[in-house]
């Protein structure tokens, strides 16, 4: 035995069963293979199969109890100075991941009021701080990735369009590629970067060599969507020029 459902379920060892089954449900939605790219369907398959295999387990209060008894002694036996320090690692980027995660949709369900009171502004710089913090101090870890892809994606949104700052954003998008050259989150960096580079840098070209590239290799119905969608309004911006110089012309 050497799976820790309750972590894979993303629930404490003394969750009542209403959590376990909550945190099931949700767990299976977000892993569901027909939701991921092609690219990391094969990821989401072994996802999916053990998170089934944990509930399955768990849910069963005969089968939990026998699990908690044999984990427990596994644990304790296979336990090294080495194994317990990689562990208390991944147990604190796992805090930050969730942190992160809990800050984000709390600013992304906030009220006007709270927006004018700037409590989803706190929120997102929330969820930035803990997102960074998995990617920089634990680059090793499970959640590292994703991490690093939502600290993109809130950098990304951000009004700050000051050239120091692009600088630095431009730079963090390289480093992703260059860690991740085909990770599980890489397609959505790249069209985060393609966004970048036509709506802050207004560099046409570079834009559509993404966007084509992600047309060309990805079948995802949602990720096509939103990079035909910004192909669109990369063909409008491109036919404004024409269009004012029609009406000097005519």
């Amino acid at each position: 035995m050497n799976e820790d459902y309750y972590k894979i379920l993303e629930v404490h060892p003394e969750a009542g069963i209403e959590v376990i089954e909550k945190a099931y449900r949700a767990l299976a939605v977000r892993y569901h293979p027909d939701k991921h790219l092609p690219s990391r369907k094969r990821w989401a398959e072994e996802k999916f199969k053990q998170l089934s295999a944990a509930y399955s387990v768990l849910k069963d209060p005969v089968q939990r109890r026998d699990y908690d008894r044999q984990w427990h002694d596994v644990r304790r036996a296979t336990a090294t100075p080495a194994h317990a320090a990689n562990s208390g690692f991944e147990e604190e980027a796992y805090f930050q991941y969730r942190t992160g995660l809990a800050a984000l949709a709390k600013a992304q369900k906030a009220s006007g009021l709270d927006i004018l009171l700037g409590k989803a502004e706190s929120e997102l710089e929330k969820a930035k701080e803990a997102f960074e913090a998995v990617t920089r101090r634990y680059p090793e870890s499970k959640y590292a990735e994703e991490s690093f892809y939502r600290w993109l994606k809130i950098l990304n949104e951000s009004p700050d369009h000051s050239e120091a700052f692009l600088s630095k954003l431009e730079v963090r998008f390289v480093e992703f590629e260059e860690r991740y050259p085909a990770g599980a989150w890489t397609a959505e960096v790249k069209l985060e970067f393609a966004r970048f580079r036509i709506l802050k840098r207004k560099d046409v070209r570079e834009t559509k060599k993404i966007l084509h590239f992600l047309t060309t290799y990805y079948n995802d119905p949602g990720l096509l969507h939103e990079a035909r969608a910004l192909g669109e309004y990369l063909s409008g911006m491109e036919k404004k020029p024409s269009a004012r110089r029609e009406r000097v012309h005519g």
